[in-house]
């Protein structure tokens, strides 16, 4: 009896001890206080949701707040707001509230109603999701105070310049209330609009939330992290918290949308013989289509029929001052969905692949036929894969424009290799070919190592190591305390990118920078400043010969009201093996020049509906004097008009050749959004360089995600037409263009 009991404990020890760790690996949001190292377990809804931005039922008074801290302006301020952020789910959905309690109701900030409008000039809250828990990669889900959605997709753990795209839309849902009290919100996110791993029931994701100020720029998060990596430390996906889902599954849905296009277009074309322009008028009526399918829980597939972009806004106009080509942003929202799944980037502008080859010539539209896109996640291996398909256009032939990117993390949770493929074939049978494989290496702490090798094969050039395009990039990310950055870049003389974007050919380049930064606590001057001294040199493989150097000391510092100060000196010597012309009427010449130029830039407050950036630039440029001055204002004047600018001026002058260079250049719009799903505004720039004036004007109904009406008209003026032979229409291009698209969801 005694050992048939001694059994009995022992086996209910070992039952105890074998679910113990089931209950002790996880957290809840009540036992610790601004992060935890176990993953918190998120709470089910106990009761239904009115999605209407009261946040006053009891389910979700039955779960727990999470806890936060005060992340600025101030780092670990007390805070002057009370805050309770909440995040539950059931079979269907992730939902999220705010309870963002105002001692001033009326100062709550609501300065507009344009969708995706992610501005630091008003109240918001946020929710940030790391759907496979990579630590690389964000969905951020914003929602304003004026109930107004943004979405954003947070990439490469947010470092660079600009590590986010906010082209990337869901299908999501967000409603907002504002009492004497202060403001609430609910978000409701789909589990069909988001993509995630599910392993023995549970599905683990990285989590963040915010809530923003934006009379005084406080900001509430969860979890907790410093600031060490400048702007973008708020959204970094690595400082995320782990969380866990029980018992939800990833489903594939299918998004059809197909749209009709119906339109008119006139432009004047000069003649073969050169000697008047002809007037050519082309009435439009398109139908096309597209279809994103889930293949799997971690899979999507995108097609596209007859893709067209008469709604995308004009690119800005641009004045080139250097002998290198001029890069423009992709605007087009096929494009730049999911693009950061496809990159291999070599710093600066240069890249294996740039999706502005595709389907744009010389400046103009070519016809897409089609193609498809797969992104998602095959085990541990991320996957993007894109083909599209050109229509022939006078004398470019139909081309096919494929890419192919994997990526998986190896060592670390923060460091990742991959391999890509590029190809550009013609229906003449030319082909040009780019094999890569790269990898983002985390030392130690914020210490990283990048390195790729791309290899292009090209019919008019050799194979040999002359086609291979080198890169080793050693540096600190982050701004606090000492950085350093190591750079060594080498393009061969057949290296040929021809879907991707180079600024230089055959040269090797060697970087190598210093820096010192500090983030101000409470009671300091700054937020945060910012110093450091870089050099970068190019020379031609070959011969070894100089083409640039370039050194820059500069320093930059940061307001508590976020208004920001930057001096920099650069100093140039370039060798030129080639002339290039500044304009028809002045040429830069071969030989070596050695300048100094200076530039200070300030960037007003940002807290406020209205906001201003300057730059001013004086100083020698080759062998004349530089001076340039721009300046780019936006005001928020209520949340249905907005109004921006931009005008930059640039002048240099070559006293020995008594020759002079102007150029102006103005942009202006101007936004009305009347409430959530309508909204008009209009692009007008002006640009003496080009002696050319457009106008783009847009009107956009957008009653919910997937639905659209545009309405689109595009003018071209030629100015200074009586200085050219032939005199040009004054009219050079117009169109005018209805757009509507319908999204069927199964």
């Amino acid at each position: 009896m005694n050992t048939l009991f001694r059994a009995l404990i022992i086996l209910s020890a070992g039952v105890f001890a074998l679910t113990l760790p089931v209950y002790a690996q996880y957290a809840s949001f009540d036992d610790h206080e601004f992060r935890s190292d176990r993953p918190v377990m998120i709470q089910r809804l106990s009761g239904p949701i009115e999605l209407d931005g009261v946040v006053d039922e009891p389910a979700w008074d039955a779960i727990t707040p999470m806890p936060w801290h005060v992340y600025g302006p101030s780092y670990g301020a007390p805070a002057t707001q009370e805050t309770e952020f909440r995040v539950a789910y059931d079979d269907s959905y992730i939902y999220f509230s705010c309870r963002c309690w105002d001692s001033d109701a009326d100062a709550i900030q609501t300065t507009t109603f344009k969708r995706d409008a992610w501005e630091a000039n008003y109240d918001q809250v946020a929710i940030g999701l790391d759907t496979f828990n990579d630590k690389e990669n964000t969905l951020l889900f914003v929602l304003t105070a004026a109930g107004v959605r943004v979405d954003v997709a947070i990439f490469n753990d947010a470092q660079g310049d600009a590590p986010f795209n906010m082209s990337w839309n869901s299908f999501w849902d967000g409603e907002t209330t504002i009492t004497d009290e202060g403001w609430f919100a609910e978000v409701r996110i789909p589990l069909t609009s988001v993509r995630f791993n599910t392993e023995q029931d549970l599905s683990t994701m990285g989590l963040m939330v915010y809530r923003y100020i934006g009379r005084n720029g406080e900001q509430h998060s969860y979890p907790e992290r410093p600031q060490n990596w400048g702007l973008w430390s708020a959204v970094k996906p690595s400082q995320s918290q782990e969380i866990v889902f029980s018992g939800i599954e990833s489903t594939r849905p299918v998004y059809f949308t197909p749209y009709v296009l119906v339109g008119h277009g006139q432009t004047a074309e000069l003649n073969d013989p050169e000697t008047a322009y002809d007037i050519n008028k082309d009435p439009q009526l398109d139908v096309g289509l597209d279809l994103k399918i889930g293949l799997t829980r971690n899979l999507t597939l995108d097609l596209t029929a007859n893709t067209d972009f008469a709604q995308v806004e004009a690119d800005d106009q641009q004045v080139n001052l250097t002998r290198f080509s001029l890069f423009f942003p992709e605007q087009r929202l096929f494009f730049q969905e999911r693009k950061s799944a496809f990159e291999l980037n070599f710093g600066q502008s240069n890249r294996l692949f740039y999706t502005r080859r595709i389907g744009i010539n010389d400046g103009n539209m070519v016809t897409l036929l089609g193609g498809a896109r797969l992104v998602g996640r095959i085990g541990r291996w991320d996957l993007g894969a894109l083909t599209m398909q050109s229509a022939s256009d006078g004398d470019l032939p139909s081309e096919n424009f494929g890419v192919l990117r994997l990526r998986r993390q190896v060592i670390n949770n923060q460091s990742y290799a991959g391999a890509i493929m590029t190809s550009r074939i013609d229906q003449d049978g030319g082909e040009n070919i780019g094999l890569g494989a790269d990898g983002i290496f985390r030392l130690r702490g914020d210490d990283f190592l990048t390195l790729a090798a791309v290899h292009t094969f090209d019919e008019e050039t050799d194979a040999g190591m002359d086609a291979t395009r080198l890169r080793a990039h050693l540096r600190r990310e982050r701004i606090d305390g000492l950085t350093y950055d190591l750079e060594f870049n080498r393009a061969g003389r057949d290296y040929r990118p021809d879907l991707g974007f180079e600024l230089r050919e055959d040269y090797s380049q060697y970087g190598v920078g210093l820096g010192f930064g500090r983030v101000g606590a409470e009671g300091r001057r700054f937020k945060r400043l910012e110093s450091g001294v870089t050099s970068d040199i190019y020379v031609t493989n070959e011969s070894g010969r100089l083409q640039t150097r370039e050194t820059t000391a500069q320093i930059s510092a940061l307001g508590w009201t976020d208004a920001t100060s930057r001096i920099q000196a650069t100093w140039f010597v370039e060798n030129l093996d080639e002339a290039f012309d500044l304009s028809d009427d002045i040429e830069i010449k071969t030989g070596r020049y050695s300048y100094l130029e200076t530039a200070y830039t300030f960037k007003s407050w940002t807290t406020k509906p209205w906001i201003i950036n300057s730059t001013i630039t004086a100083g020698k440029f080759f062998d004349g004097s530089r001076i340039s001055w721009g300046a780019s204002p936006s005001w928020n004047v209520s949340r249905v008009l907005e109004l921006s600018g931009f005008y930059q001026y640039d002048r240099i002058t070559f006293d020995e050749r008594d020759l002079t260079f102007n150029a102006h250049t103005a942009r202006v719009k101007v936004g009305l959004t009347f409430n959530r799903a309508l909204s008009l505004s209009s692009f007008v720039q002006y640009s003496s360089d080009a002696d050319l004036a457009l106008g783009n004007f847009r009107l956009r109904y957008n009653p919910r995600e997937g639905n659209d009406l545009y309405v689109v008209f595009n003018e071209g003026l030629n100015l200074d037409r009586f200085d050219r032979t032939p005199v040009p229409p004054f009219v050079n291009a117009r169109t005018l263009v209805m757009k509507y698209s319908y999204t069927f969801v199964r």
